[in-house]
């Protein structure tokens, strides 16, 4: 047998236990934003798959799909308001435009405008509860 190994054709390697063992290790490497790499035995490793593909092909799937319910943007809106400085909490900040107060001054903005009508509704309130004794 020859010292050196013949490569293995891409689709019989994925058969085989190392081939699975490979995939389910460079998945988890690119879900852990680092590139998926092959050896070089005489320099630099070989970069198969770029960590930044999968936010890009992400990207493109959310694109071609609906979010009807706004859960990207709900998201967005809990690690921003948790201030907790986390790596989630400063790419949050980022997707929204780089200001952690842009949710606020949202939030801030529809209230406001509704600031009369919630005066008149408490003080009819208050008002009832006085006279029915409730």
């Amino acid at each position: 047998m020859s010292a050196l190994r013949k490569p293995i054709p891409e689709d019989d390697f994925l058969e085989t236990q190392a081939g699975q063992d490979w995939l389910s290790e460079s998945v988890d490497d690119l879900l852990s934003r680092r590139d998926v790499e092959a050896p070089n035995p005489v320099g630099r490793n070989q970069v198969l798959v770029s960590a930044d593909h999968l936010p890009e092909a992400l990207a493109d799937h959310m694109a071609a799909h609906a979010d009807p319910d706004h859960c990207i943007e709900k998201i967005l809106i809990e690690l921003v308001r948790r201030e907790d400085d986390s790596l989630l909490h400063r790419w949050a900040v980022r997707a929204v435009g780089g200001d952690p107060l842009t949710v606020r001054s949202m939030a801030v903005g529809l209230i406001t405008v509704h600031a009369n009508e919630y005066r008149d509704a408490k003080c009819e309130s208050d008002r009832v509860e006085l006279e029915c004794g409730f």
